[in-house]
C-alpha cells in the first residue's frame, strides 16, 4: 500500500497540521525569503490567509471529486474575490471593508495557479 497522495491531491491534504503551516506560510513569516528577494511585501492575517486557504480547499475538493461545476464555480469565487473592484461609499457615506493588497496579492497568485487545475476529458460530470 502507497502513502503517495491521490492524482489531483494536493500532499498535505487531510493533514490538519501541515494545512494550518500552509495558512502559516501565507500569513507570511518572511523568515524563508532568499537573499536577492524583493523586500518582502506586508503579510496576510492569519483571518486572510484562512480566506485564501478556504478558496484553495474548494479548489482541491473540486479537483479530488471530479465535478466540472464545482470546479468552475471555485474558479469563478477566486476570480471574483482577486479581481473585483474595491467597494465604494454608499449613500450614508459608510464603506465597505476593503480587501488588503496583501491578500489581492495572494488572491491574484491563487488565480494564476488555478489555471492549470483541468479535469481529464473522461471525468465523471
Amino acid at each position: 500500500m502507497s502513502t503517495q497522495p491521490a492524482p489531483g491531491s494536493a500532499p498535505w491534504a487531510g493533514n490538519a497540521s501541515a494545512v494550518s503551516l500552509w495558512a502559516q506560510h501565507l500569513a507570511g513569516s518572511g523568515a524563508d525569503l532568499g537573499a536577492g528577494a524583493a523586500a518582502p511585501s506586508p503579510a496576510l492575517t492569519q483571518a486572510e490567509a484562512a480566506r485564501v486557504q478556504r478558496h484553495r480547499d474548494q479548489l482541491m475538493a473540486a479537483l479530488r471529486a471530479q465535478d466540472r461545476c464545482a470546479l468552475l464555480c471555485a474558479k469563478q469565487e477566486v476570480l471574483l474575490a482577486a479581481f473585483s473592484p474595491p467597494p465604494t461609499p454608499s449613500l450614508t457615506g459608510a464603506v465597505g471593508a476593503a480587501d488588503s493588497p496583501a491578500l489581492r496579492r495572494a488572491l491574484r497568485d491563487l488565480s494564476w495557479r488555478m489555471a492549470g487545475l483541468l479535469l481529464p476529458r473522461g471525468a465523471r460530470h
